[in-house]
């Protein structure tokens, strides 16, 4: 057994050396004030709104951000996108031992569900119990976890692992209290209590309201009744409460932020890579000269500046599958704010590896080496058949311009396209995967760490993976270094490698990091702009009434 006096000293030192000090939860004392029952936010979010569990397969980043508010979490999710201890009913979760892996979750005493039901012990063992034997990529450390033990009446709960999971501080988030229904409907999601900041009021699938949970001490939020909606409508009154989420980076979203002065707002990054993903083993995309032609023939820095013309953000092009531009471990260049040019970046990228840059000249060589040639501006087989795909597009209005722009580049070069809508960006994803289509544009979400990402990967391909259809021992051997390593450097270093092994495959080509846009009453203080839904509202609680409405 290491001491644990030693592993706690040794998790931090490798956390601060990655410059992400992944905190202990611990009980914070607030300096936000006391809260004011009678004002109101409202908080748009990126839609659609569902009743689900967190670890239903149809919940969403938005699904998550709002149960943040109302389920005991061990750690949430800042607005860079590091993970911070909540500090509330689990009042801490701390690495003790690594051989083997032990992680010992400290319940805080009398803290009671909605419905009167006590929180302790029995949850956690009940919710680990349920996430383990579920088909889904959110299971992982659960079903790692060999056994849950309580003690002190249940005010303790050790868990140990029988092997590492280094990103175990991704587990035991809005857990749920035992016995209440799973799904996604609303009347269950009315059925199951609360137990956070807020508490639920009433909900429907475009409005969920929330009131203060006057028992609530950790962080006592400011505004006593919070209401979540999908609509993206800018407030009537410049008096209201209101904040927003939104990844529609639109010319006419910015003209209409621009027309309020009483509306701020922050251009960002956000936690998902747009990009192209080839099938394993259709009769074109099989072959690497294939992917390696439709990967270079693509201009992704034109891509973005047609996109997104004169956007004041950072975006350029992508340099990483499994980092967003905004984190920290992202090989390329920042991006986490917006900029001062007046245009998108025309640079090119600095990538590691010169075969991941864009080069028209190397597509066609490509394809004159594959032993195709040009007839009627179009490229066709020794044989006369010409080069055509089949594409698969992702659900948001973004997926759907992005593939537009893609299928034109395609096609002035020479290549013949199709394109079928599709009802997500997973189905998307699976659609590539199954090898029913060519490519697919879609979204790919990151998270904290790129575990999540790369498990498109490695190990079984459940339905929320974003399945790849490719297996590969040389991945595997990398995916299963990086997720049992505690030091965040090396990890890091490793989860890169795997990075580099996929995009140099041409099996994805990402194309950039999606913009998010923050906008926010100027009688809102305290709203930043963050990475990820959670990270947004996972600081609702630490927001209050600025300085300059409390003077009006």
């Amino acid at each position: 057994m290491v001491p644990r006096e030693w592993i706690v000293r040794w998790f931090i030192v490798c956390a601060l050396a990655a410059g992400t000090l992944v905190a202990f939860i611990s009980s914070v004392p607030s300096s936000a004030g006391t809260s004011a029952p009678l004002r109101t936010l409202t908080l748009s979010l990126p839609g659609p709104l569902n009743g689900c569990t967190v670890l239903d397969k149809a919940a969403t980043p938005t699904t998550g951000a709002f149960l943040d508010l109302i389920r005991p979490s061990a750690f949430l999710t800042s607005p860079s996108g590091n993970l911070y201890g909540e500090g509330g009913p689990i009042a801490s979760a701390e690495l003790v031992s690594l051989k083997p892996e032990t992680v010992v979750y400290t319940i805080a005493p009398n803290q009671h569900w909605s419905n009167g039901d006590p929180f302790d012990g029995v949850d956690l063992v009940a919710w680990w119990l349920k996430a383990k034997a579920l088909a889904s990529v959110q299971s992982d450390g659960y079903r790692l976890i060999k056994s849950m033990t309580e003690t002190n009446n249940g005010l303790s709960v050790t868990a140990t692992f029988s092997s590492h999971f280094a990103e175990w501080n991704l587990l035991f988030r809005d857990v749920e209290d035992v016995g209440t229904p799973s799904g996604c409907s609303w009347a269950d999601f009315m059925r199951r209590p609360s137990l956070g900041p807020y508490k639920v009021v009433s909900a429907s699938a475009h409005r969920i309201v929330l009131s203060n949970n006057r028992a609530w001490t950790n962080l006592p939020n400011r505004f006593g009744r919070l209401i979540v909606t999908d609509a993206a409508t800018l407030p009537t009154k410049s008096s209201s409460y209101f904040a927003s989420y939104s990844l529609q980076v639109t010319r006419s979203a910015l003209q209409a932020v621009s027309s309020r002065p009483s509306i701020l707002s922050h251009i960002g990054t956000s936690s998902n890579v747009e990009e192209i993903a080839f099938a394993p083993s259709r009769r074109l995309t099989r072959q690497l000269k294939i992917r390696e032609a439709l990967s270079w023939s693509l201009n992704r820095q034109a891509l973005i500046n047609r996109i997104f013309g004169t956007v004041t953000f950072s975006a350029s092009v992508a340099q990483s599958a499994l980092y967003s531009q905004g984190q920290g471990q992202y090989p390329g260049a920042g991006g986490s704010g917006p900029s001062a040019q007046s245009t998108t970046t025309t640079l090119n990228p600095s990538s590691t590896n010169s075969e991941l840059s864009d080069c028209l000249d190397c597509a066609a060589h490509v394809l004159v080496s594959a032993g195709y040639h040009k007839s009627r501006g179009r490229w066709v087989s020794p044989t006369g058949v010409p080069l055509s795909i089949l594409v698969a597009e992702g659900h948001s209005n973004l997926d759907r311009v992005v593939a537009q722009h893609v299928a034109a580049q395609w096609r002035a070069f020479g290549i013949g396209v199709r394109i079928i809508g599709v009802s997500s960006d997973i189905v998307a994803a699976r659609d590539a995967a199954t090898n029913h289509v060519d490519a697919a544009v879609f979204a790919r979400p990151t998270t904290t760490t790129a575990w999540f990402a790369a498990r498109s990967w490695s190990g079984p391909a459940y339905p929320d993976s974003y399945p790849s259809g490719i297996r590969s021992a040389a991945i595997n051997r990398l995916f299963s270094s990086a997720v049992t390593n505690f030091n965040p450097v090396s990890a890091s270093s490793t989860w890169l490698q795997l990075d580099q092994t996929i995009m140099t495959a041409y099996r994805v080509r990402p194309l950039f990091t999606a913009p998010s846009l923050v906008e926010w009453s100027n009688s809102v203080g305290g709203v930043y702009g963050s990475l990820s839904v959670p990270g947004f509202a996972d600081e609702v609680t630490s927001w209050g009434a600025s300085q300059l409405a409390s003077a009006g």
